[in-house]
């Protein structure tokens, strides 16, 4: 499992979809995540806590692809475990990918590379309590609605 450590950075809601900025080690990560009543108190501004994905939700380019987009990142690759069917392949910058083990022909120890996650595939987990991040100022631009 691929973990980040986070600041929320920026946050934009539309109706019960989020998009949340995170500034990491490696740079700015979007995720997207659900309006609850839970996530309204846990992701605020300020806050820190860990990313999660999982390695097969890493999409991985040579360097001189042209992916660009948010969440789209370059690092050397530092190590790749060759099997029959996949390979795992990992980055200088933390993160490992796991893709056929033909896409990695092109690709060496050494090589820069470009990788990509889908803001879709983060989870996210904070590191305050809920009653240290109930204190903390809330950016909401969701009216509440009761549910029927």
């Amino acid at each position: 499992m691929n973990t980040l450590p986070y600041t929320i950075t920026n946050i934009t809601h539309d109706k019960d979809l989020g998009l949340v900025g995170l500034q990491t080690p490696i740079g700015t990560l979007w995720a997207f995540v659900l309006a609850t009543p839970h996530t309204r108190y846990t992701l605020t501004m300020g806050v820190s806590g860990l990313a999660y994905f999982k390695p097969t939700q890493v999409l991985l380019a040579h360097k001189d692809s042209h992916l660009y987009t948010q969440n789209c990142f370059q690092s050397r690759i530092q190590h790749i475990t060759k099997d029959t069917i996949l390979s795992l392949v990992n980055l200088e910058c933390g993160i490992s990918a796991i893709v056929a083990t033909q896409d990695t022909k092109a690709l060496a120890m050494g090589d820069l590379c470009a990788w990509y996650i889908n803001p879709s595939d983060i989870l996210l987990e904070s590191l305050q309590s809920s009653d240290e991040a109930q204190s903390t100022h809330i950016i909401d631009s969701m009216p509440q609605t009761p549910h029927n």
